[in-house]
């Protein structure tokens, strides 16, 4: 999976139009197609999870295994939705208004460390990079480039989640980590639901909280490169 955080930069010349889903999975399944990699491994984590999910479900052929951290599978966030899921996802209504910058940036981002990452162990780390307007302007414009408001339209709509129906044929391990702060365990787990063949792992410290760009927990890294040898695409 290309790091797009890292590729925020760029992006800001097309602005959340430029990370609507409907865009930038076919510019990911060309820079492969660029890069001469007939079937390769795809790993994603937060809104990167979002884009290796529809991956494979759209294009299984192209990839040899599928590694989910804690982003659960797209139907089950479309058919839970409820009062308190509606609420959880409070913070990503949050990051379209128009004053976010200065409210997360304000007094050294006190207000990011206390309600959006209260239990991250690397708040400083993240400040600093949210305090750069580029990086500000990248990460919000993932929530203006996918609404949650057009994602529940869909989940009313007949048809509109067809697709999601057929499992994934990509061999798929999901990964949730304790202390995570908005998303569920039991919503990974079920992701396996929709899956040919999944495996779920659990581990102690949120990785959602530590996978940064650059790095992540040993054990955590450890386990993906043993599932990403050892898997093979299923018939």
């Amino acid at each position: 999976m290309p790091d797009t955080g890292a590729m925020w930069d760029n992006l800001q010349a097309g602005g959340s139009e430029a990370l609507r889903g409907e865009k930038i999975f076919p510019d990911i399944l060309e820079l492969i197609s660029k890069l001469g990699l007939p079937k390769c491994h795809v790993v994603g984590h937060d809104w990167g999870g979002y884009v290796a999910w529809e991956l494979v479900i759209n294009a299984p052929d192209q990839f040899k295994s599928h590694v989910a951290i804690s982003m659960s599978h797209p139907l089950v966030f479309s058919t839970s939705l409820n009062l308190q899921s509606l609420r959880d996802n409070w913070y990503m209504y949050l990051n379209t208004q128009d004053d976010i910058v200065d409210l997360y940036t304000k007094d050294d981002c006190a207000f990011y460390r206390e309600f959006i990452i209260p239990t991250h162990p690397e708040a400083d780390e993240v400040c600093a990079r949210l305090k750069d307007p580029v990086a500000m302007n990248g990460m919000r414009n993932w929530d203006r480039g996918n609404p949650l408001a057009s994602l529940y339209l869909a989940a009313r709509t007949p048809g509109a989640l067809t697709p999601y129906y057929t499992k994934v044929a990509v061999p798929t391990m999901g990964v949730w980590s304790a202390g995570d702060t908005y998303l569920l365990e039991e919503h990974m787990q079920q992701s396996g639901e929709h899956c040919a063949d999944f495996e779920y792992r659990r581990f102690s410290r949120s990785t959602l909280q530590v996978t940064t760009r650059v790095t992540m927990p040993p054990a955590l890294e450890q386990r993906i490169s043993l599932f990403l040898r050892t898997r093979r695409v299923t018939a």
